[in-house]
């Protein structure tokens, strides 16, 4: 876990953070800015209502857009977020996740490694990348990518991986369950199903068997930052979640409680998603040795602060 060290080590570093206008991003320029962090950013979209040194708005497939917002903020730490997140199977989809997450992402490290000052690179992956591999999932599995955005991501380690061997660049992968948390889009189950319930309507969904592996946005933020200060990380793919599984209807049904809306649950109305994987979830032993991180939120704890935010929000 972060030490006194460490966060006294934070302040006063530039750092440029990608895709910063999410769910994830916007928590990290949170808790950067309560660090004393100097924060960049670059999005797609401005960044309302966070404290920021600079903020580029365009795209990292520019190269020139590109070059230029890091030569100019000539960060210390760089933090890659910025994805495409299509989960299609669709072939089409492959063409654009690739052109889009990969060729940002060379974009990007080609202008990272022209800097004389970078500490470190964490790079944002996917637990999805494992695929349909037998649970729990390690960092040392061949990977089964099944959607668009889990091969680009892939891709992006692959990429990640080589650049260090090859020229010693201070890259990690992080590979991220669930995150789940405050602000998160309902375009994601929890707040779904959240927002859903809170608003007195039925919420449709599959039996719910398939189990999860949750881990509390604080939690996935702490391992971020602890990435991003630990030299012993330079070069290595690093699993992050609770280590627990949890069946979706298990969780759909410790969120109903909360709200008192167990009633408006329809479990088993929809059919399972073609090819969803069944199990999922991580062994976290290599964050606990490299990063001496364990996730401290319990999954009630969690889910608790979580339907506290949505229920002042309406």
């Amino acid at each position: 876990m972060l030490t006194n060290s460490d966060l006294i080590s934070l302040k006063g570093r530039r750092v440029l953070i990608t895709g910063a206008n999410g769910f994830i991003g916007g928590h990290l320029v949170d808790a950067l800015d309560g660090l004393g962090a100097l924060v960049t950013v670059i999005d797609m979209r401005p960044i309302d209502g966070k404290a920021l040194v600079r903020e580029y708005v365009g795209n990292l497939c520019d190269s020139d857009f590109t070059e230029t917002c890091v030569k100019e903020c000539a960060p210390e730490i760089i933090i890659h977020l910025a994805a495409s997140k299509d989960r299609s199977a669709d072939i089409g989809a492959f063409s654009h996740a690739v052109s889009t997450n990969l060729t940002g992402s060379i974009n990007l490290f080609a202008s990272a490694m022209k800097l004389k000052g970078l500490k470190s690179v964490v790079v944002l992956g996917t637990a999805e990348e494992y695929g349909n591999n037998p649970t729990p999932f390690v960092e040392d599995m061949r990977e089964r990518p099944v959607s668009a955005y889990s091969y680009s991501k892939l891709c992006v380690t692959r990429l990640c991986e080589t650049l260090n061997s090859l020229h010693g660049t201070p890259f990690v992968v992080l590979r991220p369950t669930v995150a789940y948390g405050p602000w998160q889009g309902p375009e994601m189950f929890l707040p779904a199903l959240i927002k859903t319930l809170l608003e007195k309507k039925a919420f449709p969904m599959t039996p719910g068997i398939q189990t999860r592996d949750f881990v509390y946005v604080d939690d996935l933020i702490n391992a971020i930052l602890s990435a991003s200060v630990s030299p012993q990380a330079a070069g290595q793919v690093i699993n992050i979640g609770s280590g627990n599984p949890v069946a979706i209807a298990d969780i759909a049904i410790k969120a109903a409680r909360l709200l008192g809306r167990e009633d408006l649950l329809r479990i088993g109305a929809l059919d399972y998603r073609c090819g969803e994987a069944m199990e999922y979830y991580v062994n976290t032993s290599k964050a606990r040795q490299l990063l001496d991180w364990t996730a401290s939120f319990s999954l009630d704890e969690g889910l608790k602060r979580t339907v506290e935010h949505y229920q002042k929000g309406l």
